[in-house]
């Protein structure tokens, strides 16, 4: 029996509708992927260094952080535990379209205090093996500083409110972090690094401020470098 133009017809639009659907299920789930699981990141700055370093691309846990989520059912999903010394990408204060990354030092209800670039957990001591200092300089207390550097290395003490975190670089002599802008809100959290799956070397960091040039001759400049200065020893680090 030959079939018939109608069998054919229709024959034709159940695959264009599988595909269609093949293509919707594709983009939510990538939409799903990209907004509440994991998202790939690049840190620009080196107030993370050397933990992070600029140029490093990694993808971010976004499970559990109510800041992916609208604001309608933020406050019926369950929060995140944060530990002191995760490192959290989050909304910053100052400017909420910006990211920032950072690692957690005082948790909510702690009276954190330092002095001469120490830092001090409801009067003890904190051990940090991951702080180093680039600048030999230390701002001492109670003297003004230029560019409100005496809160560098002196500040406090301070207690931290609830539902507040006080975050730094690990950088701590390159870094816009609490000692500037205050105490992070959990609700700013959007996720943890997992992993490092590229790093490169770009000399240059990008700037919100480019042009379309800039950003054409950067990108070109990353084509043409991109094995010399590809920082393959980075590959699957998670940073700690």
């Amino acid at each position: 029996m030959v079939p018939s133009k109608d069998n054919d017809r229709q024959s034709r639009i159940v695959r264009i509708l599988g595909g269609l659907k093949s293509v919707a299920s594709t983009i939510l789930f990538a939409w799903l992927f990209t907004n509440h699981i994991a998202q790939a990141t690049i840190v620009p700055t080196e107030s993370m260094q050397p933990t992070i370093l600029p140029g490093d691309h990694f993808f971010m846990d976004k499970v559990g952080f109510p800041a992916n989520y609208p604001g309608l059912v933020q406050e019926h999903l369950p929060a995140r535990t944060i530990h002191r010394g995760d490192i959290v990408a989050f909304w910053s204060p100052e400017n909420p379209k910006m990211r920032l990354v950072k690692r957690v030092i005082g948790l909510p209800g702690e009276t954190i205090e330092e002095r001469d670039r120490v830092i001090y957990i409801n009067g003890r001591k904190l051990d940090e093996p991951y702080a180093v200092h680039i600048d030999a300089h230390v701002y001492p207390a109670n003297v003004p500083a230029p560019g409100g550097l005496d809160r560098r290395d002196n500040f406090g003490p301070l207690v931290i409110p609830p539902d507040r975190f006080f975050m730094m670089g690990d950088n701590r002599d390159n870094s816009n972090d609490s000692r500037f802008w205050g105490f992070a809100p959990r609700k700013n959290f959007i996720g943890k690094p997992l992993f490092i799956y590229w790093s490169f070397d770009a000399g240059t960091e990008p700037r919100e401020s480019w042009t379309l040039r800039d950003w054409s001759q950067y990108y070109a400049s990353v084509a043409t470098h991109f094995f010399t200065n590809t920082r393959w020893f980075r590959t699957g680090v998670v940073p700690r």
